[in-house]
């Protein structure tokens, strides 16, 4: 027996067989730590590395009859054709657990929704619903909602089952996945769903052109987002609602109350049908990527600062999908191989394409908690991508872990999981092929593939040895196709240095006579980068990058840059006020114009009466009631959108008027002040009285039209409604204006 405090010998060998593992798991913690935005993931993961250590030598890695609790930092695979979920650690890109769906399930496809809570797969052909059970890593929970073709989406502690062919949606209890109230009709077939981080939420339904939100689980009125029967599709930016409009070739943020902004999109659906300009279902971050895929041009649009980014990506001969971005990277599932795209927006140059299949097939990503997850519901192949490209392969078919728990199972106690007994599974290094894939290997990380402009050096030739030939001439090359980034009243235009012979210079071709281009040339150091200022809005440029050579060597030019205007959607205009006209019933709106609006600017406004458009920084609005305080919204549009609006109020509250009583000093009656502008007795009272012979100020708020009387020689039906103050108290009323004379002062306004 090993003495007391020290190891014995089989635990020390576990813990020898289990440092790689721990090792493994300690770099990719620290590649986490990373300045990407989200740091906790990284601080929990470098903890759960020393927590795993201390527990395995405590109960031993990977002993039966445990079952690891699952990380944070993963995800939940369906492989359809086994009819099994595979939960697959986020740092490691290892398997640690497996549940087997019931049966029946087995070769149908399924949806997974998961949000941090629950998890639960949908059976889009029968319809039937299952919660997994994460700590018993088991799928007995069900409801059957019988029907094909149905939509599962949760978020927050909701979730919902939508039935396009019924138009319904049906509130779950997503703990035991049966129905948590009637299904609510929403007058429309739906379009793909989503909900948001606070559980609201959004179907679209395009017959309508509307957006319809479900906030705690109600529904609310459904905002308008475009023409009846465009193709709107639904993105999650940064947690926020964003609806694209694909018939249009437009994209805005919503909110419950409405469009909080517009981005035209532009040049990005030329040559591609509605069906055709694709955009991922969510985002981690505020940047939308937009893919056409007849021209292949990917456009990137910043909802929260409003700047678009526009490059190109191959799309002739492939079958391409929804573009997804992570950090600097682009990726985009081409189907017909199997691989994705990398397009590297800090390069402005496409990277080394990532293999996860065999050959063709579907590919279904998402983004979550700052990983890109990458799987083959039909086959074995996934994968896992970080912000810094690095790429890890995923088995999903491994049957040694972790499954469902059997009776007289101990209790879950680790915090990470423990992998099975023996050496940890081998890793397919980052950049090389999956198993079975064609292609090159990277030099590093998939995706972070050294291409041109990022600083590595092809070695160039060394001194000739004696008797050796001197190497070949390099040929020269043109530079990458540009990518083009709308600025404020200005287009950035970077590119890739050529490859090839070293070129003097680069120089830029396409910009218009009203256009300035800065620098004039570029040198074969870079920076790789030109600026061009001025052009019009209202017009989109595209431009090439010619690389000149020395001696008679003719220059090469790029492809051309994707398509952008010199200006972004502008801001929300500023200095919104109200100026009421005298006597009120109407006034005038101004405002000035955003910092960053270019080109020509229309103004929406949103206030009494419905919309109104406008090129002038003001509006005046007439005929409208007193006493009322409205809500106004300006918006700025140009070319490239809309931003925010400013929000204000139009108040048209009469401003109360200090005053005396007239015409009693002579009089030794009572002046009244009744609840209404009348005598009669039947229908009013007095609620109070100013004294004879005296003339006291009062506050008068309005005046309004009443019983028409006479009195000390004046006839009118004029009453003013005002506040009297003595030593008995306050009354408000109305007094009969032969006694306060408000017709004729101009800043007293009808009470109405």
């Amino acid at each position: 027996m090993p003495a007391p405090g020290r190891p014995g010998v089989r635990q020390f060998r576990q813990f020898r067989q289990f440092r790689p593992r721990c090792a493994a798991l300690a770099t990719a913690a620290r590649a986490r730590l990373r300045p990407t935005g989200n740091r906790v993931t990284g601080y929990i993961a470098v903890g759960a590395v020393g927590a795993l250590i201390g527990t395995s030598l405590a109960v031993g890695a990977g002993a039966s009859g445990t079952r690891p609790r699952l990380a944070d930092t993963g995800a939940w695979l369906a492989s359809s054709e086994k009819g099994e979920v595979a939960h697959v650690h986020g740092l490691t890109g290892e398997v640690d657990g497996k549940t087997v769906l019931p049966a029946g399930m087995a070769g149908h496809p399924v949806s997974v929704a998961q949000d941090g809570r629950t998890t639960l797969v949908l059976d889009e052909q029968t319809g039937q619903v299952v919660r997994i059970d994460a700590a018993q890593l088991t799928a007995e929970q069900s409801a059957d909602y019988g029907a094909a073709g149905l939509q599962l989406v949760s978020g927050g502690a909701y979730a919902y089952v939508l039935d396009p062919a019924r138009g319904t949606v049906q509130p779950i209890d997503p703990a035991m996945t049966t129905a948590g109230s009637p299904p609510v009709e929403l007058g429309g077939r739906p379009g793909a769903a989503v909900v948001d981080a606070e559980g609201t939420l959004w179907v679209p339904l395009p017959d309508a052109g509307t957006v319809v939100p479900f906030v705690k689980g109600r529904k609310s009125p459904a905002v308008k987002v475009a023409e009846p029967g465009h193709d709107l599709t639904l993105t999650l930016a940064d947690g926020r609602p964003v609806v694209t409009d694909r018939t249009a070739a437009a994209m805005k943020v919503l909110t419950v109350t409405g469009v909080r902004g517009t981005f035209e999109l532009g040049g990005a659906s030329a040559g591609s049908a509605p069906a055709g300009l694709l955009v991922p279902a969510g985002t981690d971050g505020s940047v939308v990527p937009v893919l056409a895929t007849g021209s292949g041009e990917l456009t990137m649009t910043d909802v929260r600062s409003r700047h678009t980014l526009r490059a190109r990506v191959p799309a002739e001969g492939r079958d391409l999908g929804a573009p997804h971005l992570l950090g600097k990277r682009v990726y985009v599932p081409d189907e017909s191989t199997g691989r994705l795209l990398v397009y590297d927006t800090s390069l402005s140059a496409l990277a080394e394409p990532v293999p996860v299949t065999d050959g063709a097939g579907e590919l279904e990503l998402f983004v979550r908690e700052g990983l890109l997850w990458v799987n083959d519901q039909d086959g074995a192949a996934a994968a896992v991508i970080d912000t810094d490209g690095e790429v890890r392969h995923i088995g999903k078919y491994e049957t040694d872990v972790p499954s469902a728990r059997k009776p007289g199972d101990g209790p879950v106690e680790d915090s990470v999981p423990t992998g099975p007994t023996g050496p940890p599974t081998a890793q397919v290094p980052p950049g090389a092929a999956a198993p079975g894939a064609t292609g090159p290997a990277s030099n590093g990380p998939s995706g972070q593939t050294p291409g041109p402009g990022q600083g590595t050096e092809t070695p160039g030739p060394g001194p000739t040895e004696p008797g050796t030939s001197p190497p070949p001439t390099q040929e020269p090359g043109a530079p990458g196709s540009p990518q083009a980034e709308s600025r404020s009243g200005a287009i950035r235009i970077t590119f890739a240095k050529a490859l090839g012979a070293t070129p003097q210079r680069y120089v830029l071709k396409g910009s218009a006579p009203d256009q300035t281009v800065t620098p004039d040339e570029i040198g074969p150091d870079g920076p790789f980068a030109f600026e061009v200022k001025g052009g019009s809005c209202e017009k989109q440029y595209s431009f090439t990058v010619v690389a000149e050579y020395a001696g008679d060597r003719p220059g090469k030019e790029s492809a051309p840059s994707a398509f952008a205007r010199p200006c972004i959607a502008p801001g929300a205009p500023e200095q919104l006020t109200f100026t009421p006209a005298q006597g009120g019933h109407g006034g005038t709106l101004t405002w000035q114009p955003p910092q960053d609006a270019d080109g020509s600017v229309t103004y929406t406004l949103n206030g009494p009466g419905g919309l109104v458009e406008t090129t002038e920084r003001s509006h005046v609005y007439g005929n409208l009631k007193n006493r009322t305080i409205d809500n106004v919204a300006v918006m700025a549009s140009n070319a490239a959108g809309s931003g925010r609006a400013a929000h204000g109020w139009i108040d048209l509250t009469p401003p109360d008027q200090q005053m005396h009583i007239v015409n009693n000093n002579t009089n030794p009656d009572t002046v009244g002040i009744r609840n209404k502008p009348t005598t009669d007795k039947a229908t009013s009272w007095r609620v109070g009285s100013i004294p004879g012979l005296s003339s006291p100020e009062i506050t008068v708020h309005c005046k309004v039209k009443g019983e028409k009387l006479t009195a000390v020689g004046i006839t009118t039906d004029v009453w003013a409604l005002h506040t009297y103050v003595d030593s008995e108290g306050s009354f408000t009323g109305y007094t009969f204006d032969a006694f306060v004379n408000s017709r004729s002062n101009p800043d007293v306004w009808y009470c109405e």
